[in-house]
Order: structure tokens, then C-alpha cells, then sequence
């Protein structure tokens, strides 16, 4: 990925006169980080087109992502590392969706352990990419935000007879919930 954004650079800048060093370096790492995404994503909605999943694989990735982005939590050191546990969460998470059977209090009682363990903890920053004091709040608010759509959305989805998509919002809520705690255990221990 690294070869391809100094490329992409390199042909949009060919005199080496649009930008300075640091720039550049901005560019390269904007596009490491496009390119990751757009392989990271196309590769796991791939494969679950192929195995049957492709819907519910994309809400997943989707609601999972947006907590995510906002919370933040363990991140891998590597692309490969992160496909493959991405991958392995999504697949594994819309097989677990489509099995549970969870009645709408035991959802409602997830939720709300959830959502005081994030009120608590808070976002986590990782090493290379740490929140700073001004965005803790701002995130901690969208957080709550993000998971009291969910919770709603849930409730309707619910009454509808629509349990998949339920299930697959608490999943992205718990699991990243989870994801969040080494972050934090990490922090608190240094």
C-alpha cells in the first residue's frame, strides 16, 4: 500500500513543486489509509457476498465501524492483522446474529451495561493515534448518541419481527464495548 500512495504521489506531484515534505507526507499516509480502507472493506463485503452474508456483513462492518471511529480501542500494527480479525468478527458475528435468541429486556439490559462501561472508560486512543483532551467529551457524546440509535432502532426492528438486524447492532455494540477494555487496562496500568 505503501508503494502504491508514493506512486499515486509521485504522478500527481511529478516536478515535486504542489507540496512541501510534510505534505507530501500527509498525502501518502491520507492515501495508505484510503487504500487500506477500500481493500479492507472490499475484501470482507467479497467474501461474505460469496458466502451468502453480503447484507448483513455490511451492516455489521457498518455499525461496528461508526462505534469505532468514535471510541476507538485495540487497533492491529499491521493491514493483514486487521483484515483478518475484521474479517473473522464480521463472518463470525453474522452467524452468531442469525442464531441468537435474546428477548428485547436481555437486549435492553446489554445495552445499558455497555453504555455505563463506555461512560466510564470513555473513548481510547491508541499509541499512534491518542484523543486529546478537547475531543474526549466531544466523542464520549457520540458515542452515547450512536448507542442510544442502535437501542431504538433495535426496539423498532424488533416489534417488526425483524431480529437480525437487532442482533447484529448489539453485537457491534458489545464487541467494540469489549475492544475498548484492553485500551483502557493498558492506560490505567502506565
Amino acid at each position: 500500500m505503501e508503494k502504491i500512495a508514493n506512486r499515486i504521489v509521485s504522478y500527481l506531484d511529478t516536478d515535486q513543486a504542489a507540496w512541501n515534505e510534510i505534505e507530501r507526507m500527509q498525502m501518502i499516509l491520507g492515501l495508505q489509509v484510503l487504500i487500506h480502507n477500500i481493500v479492507m472493506t472490499g475484501t470482507i463485503l467479497f467474501l461474505a457476498l460469496l458466502t451468502g452474508m453480503l447484507w448483513e456483513a455490511a451492516i455489521l462492518l457498518t455499525t461496528y465501524g461508526a462505534l469505532k471511529m468514535t471510541v476507538g480501542g485495540v487497533h492491529f500494527k499491521t493491514s493483514c492483522a486487521c483484515l483478518t480479525a475484521t474479517t473473522a468478527f464480521v463472518m463470525t458475528g453474522v452467524l452468531v446474529s442469525r442464531r441468537l435468541d435474546i428477548g428485547f429486556m436481555s437486549i435492553a439490559i446489554t445495552y445499558a451495561a455497555c453504555f455505563i462501561t463506555l461512560m466510564l472508560i470513555g473513548p481510547q486512543g491508541t499509541e499512534n493515534n491518542p484523543i486529546s483532551e478537547e475531543n474526549f467529551e466531544k466523542l464520549r457524546k457520540k458515542a452515547v448518541w450512536i448507542i442510544l440509535i442502535y437501542l431504538i432502532i433495535t426496539f423498532f426492528m424488533l416489534s417488526e419481527n425483524l431480529k437480525n438486524v437487532p442482533c447484529l447492532l448489539l453485537i457491534a455494540v458489545v464487541f467494540e464495548t469489549l475492544s475498548v477494555l484492553p485500551s483502557y487496562i493498558k492506560s490505567r496500568s502506565s
